[in-house]
């Protein structure tokens, strides 16, 4: 049975890609715009016609949102990422349906498809298909709890929308429902998960200006704080692997701060609960007066997308079949 959620675990460790000019334009993301609520070309509501492309899609989107990926059918990819929290959780850990705790803070999947490693820890881990199997399969901790690819299968399979949706999305393959088609629908989905229309990008193209404390904290974050050493590119971050002070010895990756101002809790582990914390916890970088920080905050915040967090193609897709 489907179980589509409204409050929604792909539990990817995602941080950061280091991309000097923005991911380029998927076309899915803006023809599937009016098309993700079901709206047909007369304007009424229903099934309709899709691309290859776009059909792959919409069957990631539906399957992010369902439950029944989950072993007790009670947790989706979207219990875990959410979309208000720039698919994010606001929670430090989240635990699995078995109720064992996390380890992981549960990062936001903004602009993923850019993404050359999918953890906070593992670089050997580099492509969204790949990473399908961490959270849904996985037992350290056990997250999504999916006994294995058979029990998965069979429940996807038996949904006369998703035969219809895989029969429409993988053509050459005859709609075969496998082990490798339904990570790359997941993935099709996620790679359209781009934002870039913050208050930042806005000022970038000289379409508006930042607020005065925020232009300061603009300035201090690419020169003397030196935020920019490791937060750089298009999602200010360098993807590499680093310690931020002797309480956290392990080398993390730099997370994006795309959004950051709705994805606290901060740091791998969930431990800095605002972006103050954050800022403290960064023991070896240059000392910040109280006022350099409020001043960093304010820019920090400036790089939340509105249009990324209110976006219906990425919402919770409705339960009437889109073919």
């Amino acid at each position: 049975m489907l179980r589509l959620l409204a409050g929604v675990c792909l539990f990817f460790a995602v941080c950061g890609p280091s991309c000097t000019a923005a991911p380029a334009q998927t076309p899915s993301v803006t023809a599937l715009d009016a098309r993700a609520l079901g709206a047909s070309a007369s304007g009424a509501f229903g099934p309709v016609a899709l691309s290859e492309q776009e059909a792959r899609i919409q069957l990631g989107r539906r399957l992010f949102y369902d439950a029944d990926l989950s072993g007790d059918g009670s947790m989706a990819c979207a219990s875990c990422h959410e979309q208000r929290h720039a698919f994010a959780d606001g929670m430090a850990t989240h635990a699995g349906i078995t109720d064992e705790a996390g380890v992981r803070n549960v990062p936001s999947l903004g602009n993923v498809g850019a993404f050359k490693t999918l953890t906070w820890l593992d670089q050997h881990i580099t492509t969204l298909e790949q990473q399908v199997a961490t959270p849904v399969f996985g037992h350290g901790p056990v997250e999504m709890g999916m006994p294995g690819w058979a029990t998965l299968l069979h429940r996807v399979s038996g949904e006369a929308c998703y035969q219809k949706l895989f029969a429409a999305a993988f053509k050459k393959d005859n709609g075969r429902i496998d082990a490798r088609t339904v990570p790359q629908a997941l993935a099709a989905f996620e790679r359209i998960l781009i934002s870039r229309n913050s208050l930042w990008d806005q000022a970038q193209k000289k379409q508006a200006l930042l607020p005065g404390p925020a232009q300061h904290g603009a300035i201090l974050f690419f020169g003397p704080a030196q935020c920019a050493a490791c937060h750089s590119g298009f999602l200010l971050s360098d993807q590499s692997f680093h310690k931020i002070n002797t309480d956290h010895p392990a080398r993390i990756r730099t997370p994006s701060l795309r959004n950051v101002g709705v994805t606290a809790p901060y740091l791998h582990d969930g431990s800095a609960p605002t972006l103050r914390a954050a800022l403290q916890a960064h023991s070896h970088s240059p000392a910040l007066s109280a006022q350099d920080e409020q001043a960093l905050e304010a820019f920090l915040q400036t790089l939340t997308d509105p249009d990324f967090l209110h976006n219906p193609a990425f919402a919770l897709p409705p339960e009437t079949c889109p073919i």
